[in-house]
């Protein structure tokens, strides 16, 4: 038995599942809310009998490894890794003996022992003193300097590398995980004489450091220059800035439960925010939310709460954030700071009016309307069409039609305009950027691509191979050909279906699916994984579904063979004698098609 066949044996998907989705029974599988598109109606369903997940709202599925490398986005190597460990299963060949993983675990082993080394320098080294003093100054407890692993880099030349060197690592790889600067006499410490900040992963692994400079910045007398407030990482082979949030090791937890991430900008906002019992806190870092931070966060949390330095009416960046976290469903707030201050200074001086603040957050559409209402007078037109020219851009991006429509009559009343005014105008805008309303719903799943008859015959798989699979095939061969499926690929699994079932005495499933091509298997699951746990066990109710189901198949086969035909009857090149055939051909399936709707 492979290592991969040995976890699956191991281990129960409807167990990992479980314990990333709340998962109820349905029938023989299990079903709930998809973990990787915003969905209110359950259609991700879990199998315990084939291991398998799909869900019917976006198309993702496929086998607990599948699911651990879209849930924790993570590649094979690392999900084979994470569930061999799960299981208790000794890798034969290890993922990590490929060059680039062993690359990326070289930086990480590298970077846990910077992060020792910052830390021992600064709670336990003479030379950490200073930034002890400046952290203690900022409010920072020694708690939390252990929580967030800070730490202290000392003002020498090379004294990391000087380190790292007696520990057996090679200034290529320092140079290659970004702590240590090519000069002309050598490599140098890029972090010299700053208070650190360790970043980690969700996961907890150190994948790069952030450096503070005292208050004020101090002076680089070689270069002349005032050094620059934070410098961090460079991007490496573990380290991508778009893709880290600071702090989510230690507070996704307080996300989950809270079902809320308030987002803030610098390390010492989160970490000041979490002494005053704001836990569910992250940063990043700067001004803009990526399409990793959103799909990362998504999987913890459905509300995203602003609480950043900058106004984020006039932050392009920030805006660019915005849309892209609409576009992953979440509902988004923004918090007005007390006075004007950074989460860090009101965290510090009234922890209790920031606590406020963030619980009285504004819608995030709300804000940007009071915001533009605030800088323009609404009494007069040009007030009016600056307004509008600020918020209707705003209003494109919006692809929930309830949501559109609400904010719609927002700005209208707003403005003293109708409704239909204020969407003609929007509707110019969207047609002056090439961007239809049409164009502004997201993309159907892939069942969704399906035509009605193809679905039509999924379904009826579905019934075949949950239900009382020997006899409803024998059912089914009897109202339908086999040959007369049109989608392929259940035709394909019916006709394997005949051939597999004569040799066996029961209908299991996961022996089935072992004698199916690869190709085969994601429409196997789709109908397998179908939910039709509230009919499964009623004989009645089964036997009603399955007559309307192959009623529905027959019904749209015959209507698809007559618009075939009448396509191919407006061909002029046709012979008499074609045509004729052609119409006779017509006259039966019409006569079918009626005997079969009567007899309904």
């Amino acid at each position: 038995m492979s290592d991969i066949e040995e976890i699956k044996s191991r281990l129960s998907i409807v167990d990992i599942v479980g314990e990333r989705v709340t998962l109820k029974k349905a029938g023989r599988n299990f079903k709930g809310l998809c973990p990787f598109h915003t969905e209110k109606t359950p259609s991700f369903i879990v199998s315990p009998d084939r291991q398998t997940f799909h869900c019917f709202g976006c198309g993702k599925g496929g086998s607990i490894f599948d699911f651990v490398m879209l849930f924790d986005h993570v590649d094979f190597p690392e999900a084979l890794e994470t569930l061999a460990e799960r299981a208790g299963v000794k890798l034969e060949r290890r993922p990590t003996d490929t060059p680039e993983a062993k690359l990326r675990q070289k930086i990480l082993e590298v970077n846990h022992l910077t992060s020792e080394y910052y830390h021992y320098l600064l709670t336990k080294h003479k030379v950490g003193e200073h930034a002890r003093r400046y952290l203690k100054g900022r409010g920072v407890s020694d708690k939390s300097i252990e929580t967030f692993s800070l730490g202290y880099s000392p003002n020498d030349w090379d004294g990391l590398s000087t380190y790292l060197r007696k520990k057996g690592y090679e200034d290529r790889l320092l140079e290659t995980a970004g702590l240590v600067i090519p000069g002309s006499r050598g490599v140098y410490d890029r972090f010299r004489g700053r208070v650190m900040f360790t970043l980690k992963d969700h996961r907890g692994n150190v994948v790069g450091f952030s450096g503070r400079v005292f208050d004020p910045p101090s002076h680089n007398a070689s270069e002349g220059q005032v050094q620059a407030k934070y410098i961090n990482t460079s991007e490496t082979p573990v380290y991508i800035k778009g893709k880290v949030l600071y702090a989510l090791d230690v507070t996704k937890d307080a996300i989950q439960k809270a079902n809320e991430v308030i987002v803030m900008e610098g390390e010492l906002d989160v970490i000041s925010s979490f002494q005053a019992g704001i836990s569910n806190v992250v940063a990043i870092k700067g001004s803009a939310v990526t399409e990793d931070h959103a799909r990362l966060l998504r999987r913890f949390t459905e509300r995203l709460v602003f609480a950043l330095d900058s106004d984020l009416a006039g932050d392009a960046a920030a805006r660019r954030g915005i849309e892209i976290a609409e576009k992953n469903g979440f509902d988004m707030r923004v918090v007005t700071m007390p006075s004007g201050k950074d989460p860090d200074e009101a965290a510090r001086e009234n922890p209790g009016l920031l606590k406020k603040a963030v619980k009285d957050a504004a819608p995030i559409y709300d804000y940007f309307l009071s915001s533009a209402v605030k800088r323009f007078d609404v009494a007069t037109s040009f007030g009016k069409k600056k307004i509008s020219e600020e918020f209707l851009p705003v209003l494109a991006k919006i692809e929930n039609p309830i949501v559109l429509g609400h904010y719609v009559r927002e700005l209208a009343t707003m403005l003293s305009l109708s409704e239909d005014s204020v969407q003609d105008a929007l509707t110019k805008l969207r047609s002056s950027k090439g961007r239809s309303l049409t164009e502004a719903a997201p993309d159907l799943p892939g069942e969704a691509k399906l035509t009605r008859l193809e679905r039509a015959e999924l379904y009826l798989l579905s019934l075949v191979l949950q239900g009382k699979t020997v006899k409803l095939f024998e059912d089914l061969c009897i109202a339908i050909p086999l040959t007369n499926f049109h989608y392929l690929p259940v035709k394909a699994i019916t006709e394997r279906l005949g051939k597999f079932l004569p040799d066996h005495k029961t209908f299991l499933a996961k022996d089935f699916a072992d004698t199916l091509p690869p190709e085969l298997l994601p429409v196997f699951d789709q109908a397998f994984l179908w939910d039709i746990s509230s009919f499964l066990e009623d004989d009645e109710r089964f036997s009603r579904e399955w007559g309307k189901a192959t009623y529905e198949v027959k019904r749209l086969g015959l209507r698809g063979r007559m618009e075939d035909i009448a396509a191919k009857l407006h061909d002029s090149t046709l012979t008499n004698d074609q045509y004729s055939t052609l119409q006779e051909e017509m006259r039966e399936l019409t006569t079918a098609l009626s005997s079969l709707e009567k007899g309904r």
